[in-house]
Formats: structure tokens, sequence, C-alpha cells
């Protein structure tokens, strides 16, 4: 029905009309003197006495070449912006029926996946509803949910089932946005008492002058700081044990050489060490050849082995290096040509998240893309091109950039998918010649 046209460097669908008194002149009207939003302008073109249609191509990328794999609120979010237009076409004077469904002719801007159609202003020729859910359910069927696979079974019942209508699938999106109140968690039913519970037995008063101190629980259930548990032990070993402290009168009966007896934790051991007499030479040998022996590590015996052994045991050891391991995931393109300095010799594009903008620096310092470019190459754009993989192969998308991506040579049509290989030239813009060859 429609033919892709190139004029002045605007791509541009165009549809003949073989008999204009079946165009609809009120929705005409509508969309070029006030076009909606989720419309492509429309023009009419009067060529050789045959009137065409022509609707300019732009403002995002073609819904046939979005990626699939989403999660649920991007899903959410682009699938109630392509049922919105069906909803609000009755504001603007316009049928529902006559939108266009061709995913190749349906833009969607990325940043809030807004939708755009084409509406074909003729009176014959509607789509019937069985079609739009048809339309809308071979969508929904080659989406891929990273995060809920199982939500796309709920969405199919509002598209196939016995109620399915385009309404019944927007109340429902809409339900999926709002934010379900909190419910709180029913208590436990109170266990019911026993039929003859004996008689609570009062417990011992204790005097309060016997009565100790109940000790935190942070390091055990009811044990004292340095009773059997980590933490204590670590203390103890370094600053001593001092959480069995005894009275006064008790410390007076112990001897000097009972009180030496004692650890004195690490500290201790170290204020110790100066009282030894400095110039004992048999002393300094004795703790020189402790230390060695308590922090020297036994060394494993190398036993020499020829390549030859290992290869009739059929024991290969080969360290491999990390450039040696190729990744299917990355793009590289080296710098072939260009009359600027500032650009890189080598660009790495990480296509493991399935498409890749390339762009410049902005003027205020913001990076509007993925990869940038230095701020000085004006002639490339913010977002000047699109790298996609899918499967194994690799695409480029030019995103209506003013001075326009170069294959080979060729210039791209802005938001059409175009394969690159291995050894192909790419060109980002003429002014500099900045040419990168695919390796």
């Amino acid at each position: 029905m429609f033919n892709e046209i190139v004029v002045a460097n605007k791509n541009y669908a165009a549809c003949a009309v073989n008999k204009p008194q079946s165009l609809d002149q009120t929705a005409i009207k509508v969309i070029r003197y006030d076009c909606p939003t989720f419309l492509l302008p429309m023009r009419l073109v009067n060529i050789d006495n045959q009137m065409q249609l022509r609707y300019e191509i732009s403002g995002g990328i073609r819904l046939s070449y979005l990626s699939m794999s989403m999660s649920k609120k991007e899903f959410n979010q682009l699938l109630g912006q392509m049922i919105a237009p069906f909803m609000d076409c009755a504001d603007w004077f316009l049928d529902y029926h006559n939108l266009f469904l061709d995913r190749n002719y349906i833009m969607v801007d990325q940043n809030d996946y807004k939708v755009k159609y084409i509406y074909t202003p003729l009176m014959r020729g509607k789509v019937q509803e069985e079609e739009l859910l048809k339309f809308f359910a071979e969508f929904v069927m080659e989406v891929d949910l990273l995060d809920d696979p199982a939500y796309i079974t709920l969405v199919m019942r509002c598209i196939m089932g016995k109620e399915a209508s385009l309404r019944a699938l927007a109340d429902m999106l809409k339900k999926q946005t709002e934010k379900t109140p909190f419910v709180p968690e029913t208590p436990p039913a109170p266990m019911s008492a026993p039929v003859n519970p004996e008689p609570i037995k009062p417990k011992p008063t204790v005097p309060e002058e016997n009565v100790q101190p109940k000790t935190s629980q942070l390091f055990g259930s009811g044990q004292k700081y340095g009773e059997n548990n980590l933490a204590g032990a670590i203390g103890a070993g370094l600053f001593g044990d001092d959480s069995k402290k005894k009275n006064k009168k008790e410390n007076k009966k112990e001897s000097k050489s009972e009180k030496d007896k004692k650890p004195k934790g690490f500290f201790g051991k170290l204020l110790e060490g100066d009282k030894k007499p400095k110039n004992d030479p048999t002393i300094e040998k004795e703790e020189l050849s402790s230390a060695v022996n308590a922090y020297q590590q036994p060394q494993m015996q190398s036993v020499p082995q020829t390549y030859d052994m290992v290869a009739t045991e059929g024991n290969f050891c080969t360290v491999i290096e990390d450039d040696e391991i190729e990744s299917t995931d990355m793009l590289r393109m080296r710098l072939e040509s260009s009359t600027v300095d500032n650009v890189p010799e080598l660009i790495e594009l990480d296509m493991s998240k399935v498409c890749v903008v390339v762009g410049r620096v902005d003027k205020t310092g913001k990076m509007s893309a993925d990869f940038n470019f230095d701020m000085s190459l004006t002639y490339i754009g913010r977002r000047h091109a699109r790298f996609e993989k899918v499967g194994e192969e690799f695409f480029i998308i030019d995103l209506e950039s003013k001075n326009h991506t170069y294959l080979n040579n060729e210039e791209l049509l802005p938001n059409r998918r175009y394969q690159i290989h291995k050894g192909d030239r790419v060109m980002f813009t003429k002014k500099y010649g900045i040419t990168y060859r695919v390796c």
C-alpha cells in the first residue's frame, strides 16, 4: 500500500489515491492543520494529475527495529502508549479503525515510548476489530519479559479471551500501573488454653543484693564478655581477660609470682619483652628462631617436568590470557582516516545490552549517547547512529543525523536498519572524514 521515497534527505511513506472523492475531508483538515501527537504528519501532493498522501517518517525508531527484550515496567509503558491512540481518536473526530497497522510504519520514541501511527483518511477499507486484536496478540507473543515471563499470559487473556477488547486491555494496564495499597499481615490466632491448667507456682523472691545484672545478648545467649564466644576470645587475647574481677582482699593475697603467670594479652607481652636483658645473645637467637619457625610457610617442592612428560600423561596446563578470548558481544572499529586529531583510534562497543548509541558530548558537558565523541566535533550529532545486535549479526541505524551516516560510502536512510560485516567502512560525517573499519 505504501512506498518509501526520499525527498530532500527526508524519508516519506507515499500512498497513491485513485479516487479523491473517497477521502475523508474532516480527517485531512485535522491532520494537516492540527495534527495530534500520536499521528505522523501528512501532506497532499499532486504529481501528473495523480494525488499522493505523504507521511514523514520521523520522531523515533520503527517498531519492527525495537528490541523485544524488556522489563515488565517498560512493556506496560510501551503497550499502554500503543493502545492510547485508539482511545483518543474520538476526541479528534477520527476513527481509530483507519490507523495503519504495520510495524515498519509505526514510530516509537525510545525515551518515553511515545507511539506515532499513520492515519489513512479513506472512507473504505477500515480495519476490523478482530484484525486489531490479532495485531496486538502477535506483538505481545514476541515480547521477551526479563523479570516476569508469566505476565504475558495475563495480557493475552484480555486480547484473546471471551470478553477481549481494546478497552479491557487498556483497563488492565491501568490497574497494573497503579500502586496497590499495603495490606498488613493478620496476626496469628491465640493458642487455646489447656483443659486442666496446672496452678502457677509463685517464684521465690531473691534479695536485690544477690541478683546479678543480665549480660548483653550481642555476643552470645546470656554469656558474659570472654566466655565461650568468638568476640570474647579475641578481646581476651588482645587486651587480657578482665571479666572475672576479684575482691580487693583476694587480690592482696595473690603473690607476685602468680600475677606474672596470668596472661597479659597481646600488649602485655610486648611490654614484658622490654624487661628482658638487651645484651643477652642467647635470648635474641631463641626469639629469632621461634619467630622464623612460627611464620615461615612450607614451600612446595618443585618437580622438574618436561613438555614430553606432560603430553604423555595428558595433563595440559595452559595459561589463557584475557586478550586471547574474543567476546562475541564486542563490536570493534578501528580508525582508518580523519582530517582532525581529537578522535579515538579504536571504538569498542559492548553489545551485550543489545543496542548502543554513538554520538558526541553536548556543549554543556552532557553525555547524550553511550559512546561520545569530543564536543568540538559539532558535525556529529549528539545521538548520531545506533548499533544493534540481533542473534550473531550486527546492524547500524542512522538516527536522523543532519550530516548523515555512510556505510561503504553509501548514505544511510534514517531510521532504517543496515547490516554491517567485518571489513566494512563506517563514516559518521563527510565534513571531518571520520571513517572507521569494522574489525
